[in-house]
């Protein structure tokens, strides 16, 4: 054993490279405690140690270079203690933050490999669905250029990490008045699904009720392409004996985030409905 080491010796025993050595001595942060004059070779104490183990440890929990030179400036046991507090609390924020971003990945991985063995394409299915909450600008959408101005106005109003990538939260709104009259290439009003915690203005908010839906998927694109399979929804709904209750939903099921091949876009529209009640007998 030696008390007296170079460079590299400091840095092998210590699991660094000597150019991190190099740098905190270029920014005055860890200097060696002897540089040869004649040679430029820098040498360290072995009793500098604990300096560089704690420097080490301050870089592994996310402290700066600028913010590890504040903790050595006139150290005491309340600074040390503040400082730590303070990272600890900016740890737990991004520890929040990455749990968030996890829970909506693994969700929309659970979704895309549910949806990717679900129903044909062009079948009416019945399905039971809760009450949702959207988050509407209430405006509607002419063309495939207002679409792109709404769709980044709605992010905008998100403050969930990767909201609406790779999920059925993304759609427009067909109004029970234009369904009625098969007016199926109306403009229509376009919505993000809210998550239960989201905070919603009154003023964009829209609320589905619960119940049933009769619901049809299809390839395509959001403002056309949809004609088909509502006429194919609406002549189901005769022959079974289902009357429209209100607006529907046409949502986006797989999108350009996730596909370069139109053939594998899909939508699905979403018509609440409600079984005609049997006429009463004749006596």
């Amino acid at each position: 054993m030696k008390e007296n080491l170079t460079i590299s010796e400091m840095a092998k025993l210590r699991g660094m490279t000597t150019e991190t050595l190099r740098h905190y001595d270029r920014i005055v942060l860890f200097k060696p405690q002897y540089v040869d004059p004649y040679s430029g070779y820098r040498y360290y104490s072995i009793f500098q140690y604990e300096i560089l183990g704690t420097i080490k440890e301050l870089r592994q929990i996310g402290m700066s270079t600028d913010e590890i030179k504040q903790y050595f400036d006139q150290r005491n046991f309340k600074k040390s203690l503040d400082i730590l507090k303070a990272k600890h609390s900016e740890l737990l924020s991004k520890l929040n933050e990455l749990a968030e971003l996890e829970e909506n990945i693994r969700e929309k991985i659970v979704y895309l490999s549910e949806v990717s063995r679900e129903e044909e394409l062009h079948e009416v299915r019945f399905r039971e669905m809760k009450s949702r909450k959207l988050i509407t600008l209430h405006e509607k959408i002419n063309s495939n250029l207002e679409l792109c101005y709404g769709v980044i106005r709605l992010e905008s109003m998100l403050t969930e990490k990767a909201p609406i990538l790779a999920s059925n939260r993304l759609g427009i709104i067909i109004e029970e008045a234009d369904l009625r009259a098969n007016r199926c290439e109306e403009p229509s009003v376009i919505f993000v699904v809210a998550k239960n915690k989201a905070k919603i203005q009154k003023q964009h908010l829209k609320i589905i009720p619960a119940g049933l839906f009769a619901c049809i998927r299809y390839n395509g694109e959001l403002l056309r392409n949809r004609s088909e399979s509502l006429y194919k929804l609406f002549e189901y709904l005769q022959e079974t004996g289902y009357r429209i209750t209100g607006s529907a939903l046409q949502i986006m099921q797989v999108d350009i985030t996730i596909t370069d091949n139109p053939n594998e876009i899909m939508f699905e529209i979403q018509v609440p409905v409600q079984k005609n009640s049997k006429p009463l007998p004749v006596r």
